[in-house]
């Protein structure tokens, strides 16, 4: 475990979504109450960020609603709405079962919108799916 600092954001299964506000609404509490902005602009910011890792089309979905992928795409957006140095991704084969994560997680972290450090640690076995 990682301890958390000012320069860390993390998404991590011990970091879950709020189940009863859409994917855009959890996303848009970072600015509404870390920055004070109003509720209109952290919506549009939330939507911003969802647009830009690709996933604009889940932002009316509850947390329920959401399927694996969708969910840590959902918990990303919300970290790097921190705009933190670096993002620890923990055990992300323990939140992306639906996808073959190594390479969905390289696709997110390459879209040209996004950046940043990011860390994954996972357990020492899954060490050979990542690049050196």
């Amino acid at each position: 475990m990682v301890a958390q600092d000012d320069g860390v954001a993390r998404v991590a299964l011990e970091l879950p979504l709020r189940a009863n506000l859409t994917a855009v609404d959890n996303i848009a509490l970072i600015p509404l109450y870390q920055r004070h902005f109003d509720a209109a602009e952290s919506t549009r910011q939330a939507r911003a960020m969802l647009d830009a890792l690709g996933y604009g089309d889940i932002a009316a979905l509850r947390d329920p609603d959401m399927t694996p992928a969708q969910r840590f795409v959902t918990q990303l957006a919300r970290a790097l709405m921190l705009k933190r140095p670096r993002l620890i991704i923990d055990r992300p084969g323990a939140m992306l079962y639906d996808v073959p994560y190594p390479a969905f997680i390289a696709q997110l972290a390459a879209r040209p919108e996004i950046d940043g450090t990011w860390e994954i640690y996972d357990f020492d076995w899954n060490l050979a799916l990542y690049p050196q």
